[in-house]
């Protein structure tokens, strides 16, 4: 269900798992403009306040920005490791790096501005194993490894991949940390980081897709899953580099493009979806089930949703911007859906459309049940095992 409702149209990160209490990064999105027009932008964090009754997200700190941000991550690396570092990635080839600890003083927190890419940069992923590591990626296959301890001379994990094109998601390996995958639209180039060079290229020859975003599965170091934003192709394909001629597994419930997917570091059985069909679906990604299983149905919405990312600390929760001008949050563990109307801002932006400005209201009775309840509960809620001993003594 839908726990809290924030109205921006902006990229999402969440803060660390090691920071307490939660709290959410939001960076205005490039290449969006609300129903105002407004041509601001700036960097927000909020605090989750679940406890809190309503919507509404609290706003912790607000600092303006230049440019808007294609995407944005939030990394443990920083002064004393918390709050942290939020690097945002924008047009121009331009990187923002930001202390979050300045952020939350209400100080200038921008400590560094690079300008090494060329074209927007669309790609960011920290090392989850050397925090002061992240990557990037942008236009012209370009991919850069960065250190925070060296910020001026970023290093190329190798040749760049031809034909040139847009770098569309990274993801570092989760149980290997010089592995990183890099997405395009029509391949999957896995890096080895001690070489300097691409070991493997994942291609589907057989089904029309254009790759959008990858993920590595959180527990079995050579299994990852991409998504297809192809409308005629909306699936999600599970990969075992071991066995990289063909997908192992294919996932096929969207009916339009897939935008954006996660796998639940705490839970490797859950992966959450949403696309250009307004859905956004939670998986069992290791079901056997033909076309695979879909555990629940989180929310069907008024526009697409462009990325969705589960909450570090709390594993329930997961947080899914949308083109509507909402960064909506949910929780996995059941309740009712709530519908939001976002159209009045348009008309109050167009006058004398007022008869028009009214999008459709979707009525529950016609979607059947809106119950996000989960077919089984998830790994962290699950009782560890437990063994007993007896010993008998015979006389």
């Amino acid at each position: 269900m839908k726990v809290k409702d924030l109205e921006r149209t902006a990229n999402v990160a969440w803060s660390p798992k090691e920071l307490s209490p939660i709290l959410l990064a939001a960076g205005t999105a490039a290449q969006q403009l609300d129903a105002s027009f407004e041509t601001n932008a700036a960097l927000e964090i909020y605090s989750l306040n679940l406890t809190e009754p309503g919507l509404d997200l609290k706003q912790k700190c607000s600092f303006p920005s230049e440019q808007r941000f294609h995407k944005i991550v939030w990394g443990v690396c920083g002064e004393n490791d918390t709050p942290g570092t939020i690097i945002g990635g924008c047009d121009g080839g331009i990187i923002k790096i930001y202390s979050a600890s300045k952020l939350m003083k209400n100080e200038n927190g921008l400590i560094m501005q690079q300008q090494k890419h060329t074209g927007p940069v669309h790609s960011l992923d920290f090392n989850p194993f050397q925090n002061n590591l992240f990557a990037t990626g942008a236009s012209e296959s370009e991919i850069f490894i960065w250190d925070m301890n060296n910020l001026q001379t970023p290093m190329s994990p190798g040749s760049k991949s031809q034909p040139l094109e847009d770098v569309l998601s990274l993801s570092w390996n989760r149980q290997v940390q010089h592995i990183l995958a890099s997405t395009f639209a029509s391949k999957c180039v896995i890096w080895d980081l001690r070489k300097n060079e691409p070991i493997i290229k994942l291609t589907d020859t057989v089904s029309r897709v254009r790759w959008k975003v990858v993920a590595w599965h959180p527990e079995v170091a050579t299994q990852l899953c991409l998504a297809s934003e192809e409308d005629h192709s909306p699936v999600i394909q599970i990969w075992d580099l071991r066995f990289a001629t063909s997908p192992l597994k294919t996932l096929e419930n969207h009916q339009r493009g897939i935008l954006s997917l996660a796998w639940c570091a705490d839970d490797p059985d859950l992966l959450v979806s949403c696309g250009k069909d307004n859905r956004i679906l939670c998986w069992n990604p290791s079901s056997n089930q033909t076309n695979g299983e879909v555990l629940s149905e989180i929310a069907k919405t008024n526009q697409w949703n462009f990325d969705v990312v589960w909450c570090p600390k709390n594993p329930a929760v997961i947080a899914c911007p949308s083109f509507d001008g909402h960064i909506s949050v949910y929780s996995l563990m059941g309740g009712k859906t709530q519908q939001f109307q976002t159209s009045d801002k348009i008309a109050d932006s167009f006058p004398g459309i007022d008869g028009y400005a009214q999008a459709p209201v979707i009525q529950p009775q016609n979607l059947g049940p809106v119950s996000v309840d989960l077919t089984k509960p998830p790994k962290w809620l699950k009782r560890p095992i437990r063994a007993s001993f007896a010993v008998s003594i015979f006389a």
